[in-house]
C-alpha cells in the first residue's frame, strides 16, 4: 500500500523508519483487529480484504459505523483505548505499527502529521454523510451511495467499469444503512434488472453506468 495508508506520507528513503515498527499480519474472517475498549497499543493499515467497523452497547448489540477498505488505517485514538471493534468480515491483511513508535515519527515527521490530519478530517465527512444518509435518504438512494463510496477506489475491468467487493452479509449490510437485508435484495435486483449492475462472481459486483448510478445516489425515484 505504498500510494496509500500513512505511507504515503514519506518519500522511499524514510519509508524503512515506519517499516521498523510495522509488521504484516493475516487474519481470517470473524477475527478481530481492534476490540473496543482494549489498550490502543498499535494502528493497522488495511492491506487486502475487509473489515467491519462497529460499536457495542452493554447489552451486546452492535451498530455498524462502516467498513474499512485497503489503504484505510484503522485504530486511531486520542486516549489509551480503542474506541470501536474492527472485525474482517473477509481474509484480510493488515500492516501494524506499534503506536509508540508511530508517536515518535509523527513527532519528527511533518508529512506524517499531515497525513493524520487528513485522515481524522476524512473520518469525521465520513461520519457527516452518514448521518444525511441515514436521515434524508430513501433504500435506493442510501444502496447507491453505499455501492458509489465503495466504486470509488474499487478495481476496473478493461472498459474501466468500477467491481465492487462485497463480502460482508447483507444483515451487516444493512445494519450499516439502517435497512433490512431483504429491502437491500430487492434495491439490488431492481439495480440490476435496469442494466446498472452486474453480478460478475461471487461477492462482486459491477457497476455499468456510473453516471446514472451517480444521479440515484443523490435523487432515487
Amino acid at each position: 500500500m505504498r500510494n496509500e495508508g500513512l505511507c504515503a506520507a514519506l518519500p522511499a528513503g524514510e519509508l524503512p523508519e515506519l517499516t521498523a515498527i510495522s509488521r504484516n499480519r493475516d487474519v481470517g474472517a470473524g477475527e478481530m483487529v481492534t476490540i473496543e475498549g482494549q489498550d490502543a497499543d498499535a494502528v493497522f493499515t488495511l492491506v487486502s480484504g475487509m473489515l467491519k467497523i462497529y460499536k457495542t452497547l452493554p447489552d451486546g448489540r452492535e451498530q455498524i459505523t462502516g467498513f474499512a477498505t485497503p489503504g484505510d488505517v484503522v485504530g486511531l485514538a486520542f486516549g489509551s483505548c480503542y474506541v470501536y471493534t474492527a472485525e474482517a468480515v473477509a481474509p484480510s491483511t493488515v500492516c501494524g505499527m506499534v503506536r509508540r513508535g508511530l508517536h515518535g515519527l509523527v513527532d519528527r515527521k511533518p508529512r506524517l502529521q499531515g497525513r493524520l490530519l487528513s485522515m481524522l478530517s476524512a473520518e469525521l465527512t465520513a461520519a457527516q454523510d452518514q448521518i444525511l444518509m441515514l436521515g434524508c435518504k430513501n433504500a435506493t438512494e442510501r444502496v447507491c451511495t453505499f455501492l458509489l463510496a465503495l466504486a470509488r477506489r474499487a478495481p476496473k475491468d478493461e472498459q474501466g467499469r468500477p467491481v465492487v467487493f462485497l463480502p460482508m452479509k447483507k444483515l451487516d449490510m444493512g445494519g450499516y444503512l439502517g435497512l433490512r437485508p431483504e429491502t437491500i435484495s430487492r434495491v439490488l435486483r431492481s439495480l440490476e434488472t435496469k442494466g446498472l449492475i452486474t453480478r460478475t462472481r461471487s461477492a462482486h459486483i459491477r457497476i455499468d453506468d456510473l453516471d446514472t448510478f451517480g444521479d440515484l445516489a443523490v435523487a432515487a425515484e
